[in-house]
């Protein structure tokens, strides 16, 4: 089965390795055509337009930041026709609404379409513990649970829009906690408190929570 991803910025480049590690066949496109040397390296065949990866591709995996970057990708009129019969599965952070467009215009031009967005870094990129939210069909979930299994753990979440939601609501859960932390590390370094025994105390009650010491150095 050959796989494409469009987008090896961030989270693109060790999602594709992932992918090749686990093998299977690896087809890659960024705009930055630097981006993708990593991958050519690595065994994956680099694409020069979005037009030959989706020919060549049996499911395309979607790392953009946006509904307007995933527009330019697929939408451009001469693309339409490539769009037949292949899987797109966005795997970025957007919004239901735009997700539910986005599906519209895939289906319109004969092709299908899951959200996938995941929780998790570029470390569990790497080692394919992502958490992994997909909006679909259930057989749709069915079918690519195997690809999506190679990055990490998928849960069938519901419909299209499901999905993207719940990724946005656990978005604002990690803002929110990283402004707290970030008011509680000033004040206590305002007041002249030792930074390891305010950590200590904060580790070892209800009031923890892992996100904290992933961002501890860099708010120091």
């Amino acid at each position: 089965m050959k796989i494409g991803v469009i987008g090896t910025g961030l989270m693109g480049l060790p999602i594709a390795l992932r992918i090749l590690e686990m093998g299977f066949k690896v087809i890659v496109y960024n705009r930055t055509t630097s981006k993708v040397e990593p991958l050519r390296e690595a065994g994956a065949t680099v694409a020069g337009t979005p037009q030959g990866l989706i020919t060549a591709s049996d499911c395309i995996l979607l790392m953009l930041t946006n509904q307007d970057a995933i527009e330019s990708v697929l939408f451009r009129s001469e693309f339409q026709s490539f769009l037949s019969g292949k899987t797109i599965i966005s795997m970025g952070t957007i919004s239901p609404t735009d997700s539910k467009n986005i599906q519209k215009e895939i289906i319109k031009a004969g092709g299908n379409y899951l959200e996938a967005p995941v929780l998790g870094s570029i470390p569990e990129a790497k080692s394919g513990t992502l958490q992994i939210m997909v909006g679909s069909t259930e057989a749709q979930f069915k079918q690519w649970f195997h690809v999506l299994q190679s990055l990490g753990e998928p849960k069938y979440i519901g419909e299209v829009g499901s999905a993207a939601a719940l990724k946005l609501a656990l978005n604002q859960l990690i803002a929110s906690l990283t402004t707290a932390f970030a008011l509680s590390l000033n004040f206590v370094q305002g007041q002249g408190v030792d930074i390891e025994l305010f950590m200590e105390i904060l580790r070892k009650s209800a009031l923890y929570a892992p996100t904290f010491d992933k961002k501890l150095q860099r708010m120091l």
